[in-house]
């Protein structure tokens, strides 16, 4: 004690404005109880839900449309869906189609004119946007 570098104690509370150490003190602070924190995260999580990218049945058509860049593609999809009606063994027919000429992708452009890419696989159709 005594030193040079050693500020004298003082009895304030950290209150004053033109100091740069000044305290928080909890006993003025506000908490949320449980039930408005989990108010807080439910309208948060779904506020992120609300602005998710949402694809249509017309843009998945359009990609479709395309074909799998292979020699008579767009007839063997327009087949699928001419001769499958169940929409889960459609899906697995599709997956067939691409298949066999392994992992791609290609630009494509929405139907609202926004950009994004569409890759194919073994597994079916991603749609990036």
């Amino acid at each position: 004690m005594g030193a040079a570098h050693e500020q004298p104690e003082s009895a304030g509370g950290g209150n004053d404005p033109d100091r740069a150490d000044l305290q928080l003190n909890f006993l003025e602070a506000a908490i949320p109880t449980e039930a408005q924190q989990i108010e807080s995260i439910d309208q948060a999580e779904s506020e992120k839900s609300s602005s998710a990218f949402v694809l249509s049945q017309a843009d998945i058509e359009k990609a479709l449309r395309r074909g799998s860049n292979f020699e008579n593609s767009k007839l063997r999809i327009w087949e699928i869906y001419q001769t499958q009606p169940d929409r889960k063994l459609r899906a697995k027919a599709l997956a067939k189609e691409y298949a066999p000429h392994g992992p791609g992708g290609c630009s494509h452009t929405y139907l609202d004119g926004s950009s994004g890419w569409l890759d194919h696989d073994s597994k079916g159709l991603t749609f990036e946007h």
